[in-house]
């Protein structure tokens, strides 16, 4: 594959903010509002509208700090966040792309994010506005869209993660990673494979030791997209920085952080330097999750915050979780996720994998061109081996993945309940995160293939994607839009 050109036009969140008011995609609010619930609900309320990005630029208490909200919700912005055009598959395209070509990172002597550096009786979390984002939640919410860097103890590779991290006071954060591991837990297999946060602070507890973290608040889009999708490491050992770097086109820019030698992203507004308490564990929560639920985890990691550094006049951003956030959880998880298939299992007749937003991380549907009777049920075993999907609907290529009439008309007309429905078992169940609330592990997979069956279905009655493209090509010229 050629790596893909660079088409992104900013180089970090204010630049990007620009280009959004410059598309009349984000509106300045500046009414007085409220931390404390009000911007959460203003927040929740415009993306049920699919509203524009959201600059709250008259805080209460706040009064000349500004905090961004609801960047990344809609399909405009996206596209200007990938240098794509305003269409989901020409978007999925290149998050597939950047995954499989990613770039190497470019460190530098210094960044934005140093201009100033605080330390000991001068860090104070609650500088920035953090808002109180849900009515039930127990604190303020620094982590919902911070990306959070740890670096493996063995092999030096670094991670960066976004996890709920909660406010406990001026220099301390509590930290749900992946749920609750109580002290003395081992690093497992499955936390190994993952390469993530937890297993290298598991690793470091082992030793009585604690781990370097820091938070890297404000990164640019493409950083902050990275950092809440699932990206495993290459066989390079490169992840997020580097498929940051293949989606812009460019390497990501990194120094060091002042405390420690974590690398963290240049041009990110705000900088969080600590390390998590070795064998420490503290109450975090409840805070309203992604599930649709709120979640309490009794054994978060404590983090002891070090160093806060940060650009002059930083700009804050975060968002509220809920079943539909300022997230496009569908489209970097469905496209993380075809890359691990094709690196790990050499599908590369998967034309795509689509996580629906509703089944969250619990359903799969993937389309693909067929080879024989047998590949159906070999792509569900891929699919419940590395993706933990619980539901997987297996469909042709010519499918539409993201039209539940197209993909239900094929389980209707093609799925056979005797012979074509299988149950499997996901490779692991999801983190308890609701109290007693903890989805089953066993799923179900729908063969909805018409291919080499007994019964011979006629041709499909639909637009080739061929002429369908020719159409697409000439609306404007239709005048339709």
């Amino acid at each position: 594959m050629k790596r893909a050109k660079a088409g992104v036009k900013y180089r970090d969140l204010r630049e990007y903010l620009e280009i959004l008011e410059s598309k009349r995609l984000l509106k300045r609010v500046k009414t007085e509002v409220d931390l404390r619930h009000e911007i959460g609900a203003i927040c929740a309320m415009s993306l049920d509208r699919r509203g524009p990005a959201l600059l709250f630029e008259n805080i209460k208490g706040y009064r000349g700090i500004p905090l961004v909200c609801n960047i990344l919700s809609t399909t405009a912005q996206l596209a200007l966040v990938f240098g794509a055009e305003a269409d989901e598959e020409k978007i999925y395209s290149r998050i597939v792309h950047g995954m499989e070509n990613r770039i190497p990172s470019a460190t530098q002597g210094s960044g934005p994010c140093k201009e100033e550096i605080y330390r000991g009786n001068d860090i104070d979390l609650y500088k920035f506005p953090t808002p109180v984002w849900h009515e039930l939640d127990g604190g303020q919410y620094v982590g919902t869209t911070a990306g959070c860097v740890t670096k493996d103890p063995k092999t030096g590779i670094h991670n960066m993660g976004s996890y709920r991290v909660m406010i406990k006071d001026r220099t301390t954060l509590a930290a749900n990673i992946k749920g609750s591991h109580p002290v003395g837990e081992r690093p497992s297999s499955s936390l190994r494979l993952s390469g993530g946060a937890v297993h290298h602070i598991l690793q470091n507890e082992a030793k009585g030791l604690p781990t370097p973290i820091a938070l890297a608040m404000g990164m640019d889009p493409l950083l902050t997209l990275a950092s809440g999708t699932p990206v495993p490491a290459d066989d390079k050992g490169q992840t997020e920085y580097e498929a940051a770097g293949g989606w812009r086109g460019a390497a990501t820019e990194l120094v060091r952080c002042e405390t420690s030698d974590l690398l963290v992203p240049a041009n990110a507004e705000i900088i969080i330097e600590g390390e998590v308490v070795a064998n420490v564990r503290t109450a975090e929560g409840p805070h309203g999750e992604s599930t649709g639920f709120y979640g309490e985890n009794k054994e978060g990691f404590q983090i002891k915050v070090n160093c806060i550094t940060h650009r002059k006049n930083p700009i804050s951003y975060g968002l509220i979780c809920r079943v539909f956030e300022d997230y496009p959880r569908t489209l970097l998880r469905s496209g993380s996720f075809q890359s691990l298939l094709i690196r790990k299992n050499g599908l590369r007749n998967i034309r795509q994998a689509y996580l629906p937003e509703v089944g969250r991380l619990g359903m799969v549907i993937i389309s693909a061109k067929i080879g024989d009777a047998g590949e159906p049920r070999r792509i569900m075993r891929a699919a419940w081996e590395n993706g933990g999907a619980r539901w997987v609907i297996v469909v042709d290529e010519d499918c539409d993945v993201r039209d539940w009439n197209d993909v239900m008309w094929r389980v209707c007309s093609a799925a056979d309940p005797k012979k074509d429905i299988i149950e499997g078992l996901a490779r692991a169940p999801r983190s308890r995160m609701e109290g007693e609330f903890d989805p089953p592990s066993c799923g179900m997979g729908i063969d909805a293939t018409m291919r080499f069956k007994e019964t011979k279905f006629p041709p499909v009655n639909e637009v080739s994607r061929e002429l369908m493209s020719k159409v697409v090509s000439r609306w404007r010229e239709y005048r339709l839009d």
